[in-house]
């Protein structure tokens, strides 16, 4: 099943995926996928009518999530770290393919297309990419630097771009076929300067023309579609796919969502408002009118999605039907059928992560994030570990902090920052000793503060169990601790950590 919010979108973002990850601090994972299916987040988290909000589950609630918002968040984060550009993949595909236009619509094909291993070039006849949104706009509302740096993820994949060149000036259809190019693909876009009438007279022959679309997201969401139909079209196959089975949408009851609030399942939280700069500053130059989130309020925005679809699901063949899921689940989302399986009812689930960390046989996995994660996390990070200092793990809950980058701890600390603690399993912290860890310090929300229900009761069972096994083989006890917290600052997880490293020196 999938969210509505994706279902809504016209380019097909994995929405619940990416806020998922920035619930996480994982901004620049999160902008990667954003790129998958929005190669310009920088103008979507700007300006789109976000047909997906209008989905959102949370609307039923008290207010939907501020996705476009978050969306601006990561790019921006981005933006301001300057990751490397992607490497150009293989060229594998002989047919090279030109693009008329290099507007959203063209660029994104472009994108699409150099990754099935095609060569593209791009014919512009303005002396710059981006099309509408890069002339038209004023900076106030979209930087053109930020338009730049999105089209430039495009051109680092390989994509060739020829600007001031127009078609009937400086080339035609037949000089292109000349060169070589087996497929044209002509995208004007919103500038209308071209005789459309004749080129439509020629396009017939092309396969693809592409005039303006009313937003941005849509001239995207036709790249996408010119890139699958002309890679069928070099392969032999018929452009239009064949009709696939509808993927449901989990559509939640608005009812039964303000019982879960009663019951204390689902806390109300107010929408995050996009903060403007002053009116004074704004007379002082062309600098945006809204500054954006601050990580804070990207967290705590992220924080409130209900992630609809990406809960657990129960594998039949490893399942026992031994009904731990159905015992411990606050939500009521695992079931029993009449011939005695365990199936999950995802309009029920909150993917907070209980099932799968408790279930004996590991027959349950979670969409976004596999079970065994922490424990790779825990591998990974500990033979990062240099020196012979005795080294601790922190692992801290999100719920309630303000950062996701807190860099100040001593290098022998390994921190581990969670959507929630209560996704531990108890083989995650021995996993944590088994790697050499000196001690363990496990920060959760104060109880009945937990974003998941009953998620703090969870962890306080399993930090209690290896408090048990390390003092049946003769260790102390106080190697592994609980720390629980009405709120979490970066201070505090610096003041456990130091308590931790102390207890084991």
């Amino acid at each position: 099943m999938q969210p509505p919010c994706e279902a809504a979108c016209p380019a097909g973002v994995k929405i619940q995926d990416y806020i998922s990850l920035i619930a996480q601090g994982r901004y620049l994972e999160a902008i990667a996928v954003i790129r998958e299916r929005m190669p310009f987040p920088s103008v979507c988290g700007r300006l789109c009518y976000h047909p997906c909000e209008g989905e959102c589950n949370r609307g039923l609630v008290d207010e939907p999530v501020a996705i476009m918002y978050l969306k601006r968040f990561a790019a921006d984060y981005e933006f301001k770290m300057r990751p490397p550009l992607p490497a150009p993949p293989e060229v594998t595909k002989p047919e090279r393919v030109a693009i008329i236009g290099a507007g959203l619509c063209g660029l994104t094909a472009a994108q699409d297309l150099a990754k099935m291993g095609y060569p593209v070039t791009l014919f512009e006849a303005l002396p710059f990419p981006g099309g509408t949104l890069r002339w038209a706009m004023l900076p106030y509302r979209l930087p053109g630097q930020l338009v730049d740096w999105d089209v430039q993820h495009i051109l680092a994949l390989g994509v060739e771009l020829k600007t001031d060149t127009t078609l009937g000036k400086d080339f035609s259809l037949g000089h292109l076929k000349a060169q070589g190019y087996k497929a044209i693909f002509i995208a004007t876009g919103a500038n209308k300067s071209r005789n459309s009438s004749r080129l439509s007279a020629e396009i017939i022959a092309e396969g693809a023309l592409i005039f303006g679309t009313v937003w941005a997201v849509h001239a995207v969401g036709a790249g996408h579609q010119a890139a699958i139909s002309i890679d069928r079209y070099l392969c032999g196959e018929p452009l239009a796919a064949a009709d696939t089975i509808p993927i449901p949408v989990v559509r939640r009851d608005r009812a039964e969502l303000q019982e879960k609030v009663l019951r204390g399942q689902i806390k109300l939280a107010a929408r995050a408002e996009m903060p403007l700069w002053e009116p004074l500053e704004t007379t002082l130059g062309f600098i945006e009118m809204e500054s954006g989130y601050s990580e804070e309020v990207a967290l705590r925005e992220a924080l409130r999605c209900l992630s609809c679809g990406a809960g657990a699901q129960c594998l039949e063949e490893k399942c026992s039907a031994c009904l731990t899921c159905v015992r411990l689940c606050p939500y009521g989302a695992p079931t029993i059928t009449l011939e005695g399986a365990v199936t999950m009812r995802l309009e029920q689930c909150l993917a907070c992560g209980i099932c799968a960390a408790e279930c004996p046989a590991g027959a349950i996995f979670m969409k976004g994030y596999a079970v065994d994660e922490i424990s790779r996390m825990i591998g990974e990070k500990a033979e990062a570990i240099k020196g012979d200092k005795p080294f601790i793990f922190l692992f801290t809950c999100s719920y309630h902090t303000t950062t996701r980058e807190y860099k100040d701890f001593p290098e022998n600390v390994i921190h581990i920052n969670l959507p929630c603690i209560g996704r531990i399993r108890t083989i995650d912290l021995l996993k944590a000793f088994e790697h050499g860890a000196a001690g363990l310090g496990v920060v959760s929300c104060k109880g009945g503060e937990c974003r998941y229900l009953k998620g703090d009761l969870r962890i306080k069972e399993r930090v209690n169990y290896v408090k048990g096994m390390l003092k049946e083989i003769g260790f102390e006890e106080s190697k592994i601790e609980l720390f629980e917290l009405d709120s979490l600052s970066d201070t505090e997880w610096l003041n456990i950590a130091n308590l931790m490293l102390e207890r084991v020196s």
